[in-house]
């Protein structure tokens, strides 16, 4: 590669990087005041805006798993540049929308609409294929990763800090603005990176469970990746509705809250896992991290001192060791032309646990919250913690067959 080139890559990752930030920036700006936008809508209780933030975030997962194949395509016929505008523009339009809804049954319209338009973090995948050799794509895409977790640290914060000194609504406002800025950013300096569009409309490939037709993926380790994704969205389903309930936070609490999660996760990932995981190896690693987790589920469940809701979020932290390792475990069963039905298969995987996993936490906090003989709050992260225990005891199951991974596939 040479310097001009290496220098136009490294410019439009910079980009991409920057757009990536400021669209999870933007989403997760409503994050902290999600409970309180519900309950002020419905004119009701923190039991109703739990049960409704449920259905919300299925009504958005369910719009992006059935859509995301035909924007995938699409990027491919008409351009990756043209489905980022369009994805981004229609964000801001929704957010602003949002910020005057007074109907939940719109709320959920426009989630679910979001969802079938929603593309960004795909296409900015794409583009990152389209520019990078495939031996520095690994590299590429850590650093789009890093651009999320970024990301969720500051949105949160934000948004929590928003909510808490000027309105609820007030997020709303702010994170369509980001994305209007994003639109502006991406139409003046984001080049067009497909190199040579498909003109054929392949309806094969927008079969979400595509990948079901390979059997000799690793489908014990997806088993326990999916439980694993279940268990974590106790975490993103009803950490604010508990906390609200359970200790009276505010929005800025819960978003400095939120921000300590992705600092602590941050600094795991990207230095401990650097010392860890060759010292100890993938599967060693993720056993550590399933170590911290499991009990981290109980903690969250059974604590009633709100500042030790910091010190189990360090310890917890450990657990974000666990799937990138999985990830790179599953990987080294299968050859390197398999790698490509591998990522499908996880995507699709993650899809079906983002529809699943809102609405069984946010259903089970509401169903003990109202409880009168069996009243305990913390049942999601229960729920969590057995899911985590079965994910992890099949990992074991195929740690003891002893198979011998394939390696160096490249």
């Amino acid at each position: 590669m040479t310097n001009a080139s290496n220098h136009k890559e490294k410019s439009i990752l910079t980009l991409l990087f920057i757009t990536l930030f400021i669209n999870i920036m933007g989403f997760s700006l409503i994050i902290p005041i999600k409970p309180q936008l519900i309950m002020d809508i419905l004119k009701n209780d923190l039991l109703s805006a739990a049960k409704w933030g449920g259905y919300l975030l299925f009504g958005y997962a369910l719009g992006q798993f059935l859509m995301s194949p035909l924007m995938a395509v699409l990027s491919g016929k008409y351009g990756r540049k043209k489905i980022l505008l369009f994805s981004i523009m229609a964000s801001s339009i929704d957010f602003i929308v949002m910020a005057f809804i007074n109907h939940i049954e719109l709320l959920l319209l426009t989630r679910f609409l979001l969802g079938v338009l929603s593309a960004t973090i795909a296409t900015v995948n794409l583009c990152i294929i389209d520019i990078t050799p495939p031996k520095k794509r690994a590299i590429n895409f850590s650093i789009v990763t890093s651009a999320i977790g970024l990301g969720l640290m500051v949105g949160p914060f934000l948004g929590g800090i928003l909510g808490e000194f000027i309105s609820i609504r007030s997020p709303l406002y702010i994170g369509s603005l980001f994305f209007l800025f994003n639109l502006i950013l991406v139409y003046l300096f984001v080049p067009e990176t497909l190199k040579k569009k498909n003109e054929e409309f392949d309806w094969k490939k927008l079969v979400p469970f595509g990948f079901l037709k390979f059997s000799n993926l690793p489908i014990p380790l997806l088993t326990a990746s999916f439980l694993y994704q279940l268990a974590f969205h106790s975490f993103t389903s009803i950490w604010s509705y508990y906390m609200i309930d359970k200790f009276n936070w505010g929005a800025l609490k819960i978003g400095l809250s939120l921000l300590f999660v992705g600092l602590t996760n941050f600094f795991v990932q990207n230095v401990l896992a650097r010392f860890l995981i060759p010292k100890f190896g993938e599967r060693k690693t993720f056993l550590i991290g399933a170590f911290f987790v499991i009990p981290t589920f109980y903690a969250y469940a059974t604590v009633n001192i709100d500042w030790l809701i910091f010190v189990i979020i360090a310890f917890g932290s450990f657990g974000s060791l666990m799937k990138p390792c999985l990830q790179s475990i599953m990987s080294s069963f299968l050859p390197y032309q398999k790698q490509g039905e591998l990522m499908a298969a996880i995507t699709s995987i993650n899809g079906v646990s983002l529809m699943i996993g809102p609405l069984v936490m946010t259903q089970t906090f509401s169903y003990f919250k109202a409880n009168d003989n069996i009243h305990f709050l913390g049942a999601p992260f229960i729920l969590s913690m057995i899911l985590t225990i079965l994910a992890t005891s099949l990992v074991l199951w195929v740690f003891s067959k002893k198979q011998t991974p394939l390696q160096n596939f490249a």
